[in-house]
């Protein structure tokens, strides 16, 4: 996962025949149940077509405005509707038709996670600091370190040993919140109490997919940990990152 670059286009290219793929299924099953439908009224099949028609508009203007704003990174009118369609319905159709040709569901996480940050760039949104959350795993916490971090990173004592100290004397650069969790469920209460309006994610593609869902409509950007040693144990993380995601988020940075 981390030895390899993964193209933001792998996941938009699927999900554009996923969402072709999806639109003639339901097609090719409204045909076969049609005459029963009409069997109970004449309308019915009238009316089943007709939602299926409104609802296949929705998905494909909904998809073409996030593949244009994330290809352009600009911002082609995107609405609230279109990119929770696009997370919620278009990424697992997209995960299933991964699985049929063999396409590593690591690789398609990575690809989405990359898009989602895309479509955050091209908004070209500024925030307070207050309203921005650096959010970490305890993965990223040295195994052998007795002192105790999570939730509040401030009793680190920044020994070098992982990154956790760097990340904590960057989110004091910049004045921002900065938490760690132990799991999902940890960092669904961080969110709601600190209640950010940006979240900065640091996590394996899994819980980078997941928060990115889950925390809809507040804005996510992901960055991949690093996994040396394997999941879930010393992992590190590109520091620089958070920090160029910081210098284009931060108003007056």
């Amino acid at each position: 996962m981390n030895n390899r670059t993964v193209s933001k286009k792998l996941f938009l290219w699927l999900s554009v025949f996923s969402l072709i793929s999806l639109m003639a299924i339901v097609t090719a099953l409204w045909y076969f149940i049609s005459p029963r439908l009409h069997e109970f009224h004449y309308a019915l099949p009238l009316i089943f077509l007709s939602g299926l028609r409104i609802f296949f508009l929705i998905l494909v203007v909904g998809t073409i405005l996030v593949l244009l704003t994330s290809v352009f990174e600009k911002n082609f009118l995107i609405a609230k509707f279109a990119v929770k369609l696009f997370i919620q319905i278009v990424y697992p159709i997209s995960l299933l038709f991964g699985k049929i040709f063999r396409i590593p569901k690591s690789a398609i996480a990575e690809s989405f996670i990359k898009v989602n940050d895309s479509l955050i760039r091209a908004l070209k949104l500024k925030y307070k600091s207050s309203d921005v959350l650096i959010l970490l795993p305890h993965c990223l916490q040295n195994s052998d370190c007795l002192i105790r971090i999570t939730i509040d990173p401030k009793n680190c004592e920044r020994c070098g040993n992982c990154d956790i100290g760097a990340i904590c004397k960057l989110a004091e650069e910049y004045n921002v919140n900065v938490a760690v969790a132990t799991g999902g469920t940890l960092a669904r209460r961080i969110v709601l109490e600190k209640r950010p309006k940006l979240i900065i994610a640091v996590a394996c593609y899994r819980d980078l997919v997941s928060g990115i869902q889950e925390a809809f409509p507040i804005k996510t950007l992901g960055i991949l940990n690093i996994r040396p040693q394997g999941p879930c144990i010393n992992t590190e993380v590109d520091v620089e990152k958070i920090r160029d995601s910081l210098k284009k988020i931060i108003k007056n940075k």
